[in-house]
């Protein structure tokens, strides 16, 4: 802070004493301009005087036309450079106050959280293509979770989330979330195994038994739908996840997908 409070001290020292010196030789420069048109008018009269004089005025005309330009271009530059500066303070505070959520689709294990995510099991008919005939099978699909990361200072609210199978939008899942509030520097997470589940069989409702198995491979598509302190509802980026189920893979498998650029 001191030498901060050193260098301005310098810059307005300097400031003033170049004040000074282009103000006491503008005063030398009237008072040499001022004698040599009171000599001249003495000596070679009153037409020579006023040739002089209107010389003299011209050239105090172009002076202060410069000095008027040169202080309209500094002035421009320095109000520019301001409103960058409160452009750039604007942006910086928007970025505070603005949520945007950030969320990723996963497998929760059972020891992370044993009470809270538990496995289903569910059951599909399977058929046998060389015989015509099928049987039931049942299959274990861990818990998977969508986790929600707040790295604002506001906090949010989740009013919902669209899952889908992309290239096939007509399938597509749509939940409300109640009270799903996001705090600062805080991860929540929610569900989303029964969903998830209808999805691989081309449906929109969850169901213990079905009359079909899941589809090997599904890209699953997730939007929520939040709303800051401004309570605007609005809707994050569509991202999506690949879903391999058995036999496909040995065990279910879920990840995401990067969008291309």
């Amino acid at each position: 802070m001191t030498r901060h409070r050193m260098l301005a001290r310098m810059l307005v020292t300097q400031l003033r004493l170049r004040f000074l010196i282009a103000l006491v030789a503008l005063a030398l420069i009237w008072i040499a301009l001022t004698l040599l048109f009171v000599i001249a008018w003495h000596r070679r009269g009153d037409t020579y005087a006023l040739a002089l004089g209107a010389l003299l005025s011209f050239f105090a005309s172009v002076i202060t036309a410069a000095v008027t330009l040169t202080y309209l271009h500094v002035s421009r530059r320095s109000l520019a450079a301001a409103e960058a500066a409160i452009a750039l303070q604007r942006e910086q505070w928007d970025a505070r106050l603005t949520v945007q959520p950030r969320f990723w689709m996963g497998i929760r294990s059972e020891a992370t959280d044993l009470f809270a995510h538990r496995p289903l099991t569910i059951t599909y008919r399977r058929d046998r293509p060389e015989n015509s005939q099928h049987y039931y099978d049942s299959v274990t699909w861990p818990q998977i979770v969508v986790d929600v990361w707040n790295d604002g200072e506001r906090s949010y609210r989740l009013a919902g989330y669209r899952l889908w199978v992309r290239d096939e939008s007509h399938i597509a899942i749509e939940r409300p979330l109640s009270g799903f509030v996001v705090p600062p520097n805080e991860l929540r997470s929610f569900p989303v195994t029964p969903e998830l589940i209808a999805l691989t069989v081309r449906q929109r409702q969850f169901q213990e038994r079905y009359e079909r198995p899941p589809c090997e491979e599904s890209v699953i598509g997730l939007r929520l739908s939040y709303s800051d302190w401004r309570d605007d509802n609005r809707s994050s980026r569509d991202d999506f996840y690949l879903l391999l189920t058995p036999p496909l893979s040995k065990e279910l498998c879920i990840q995401r997908i990067e969008p291309a650029l």
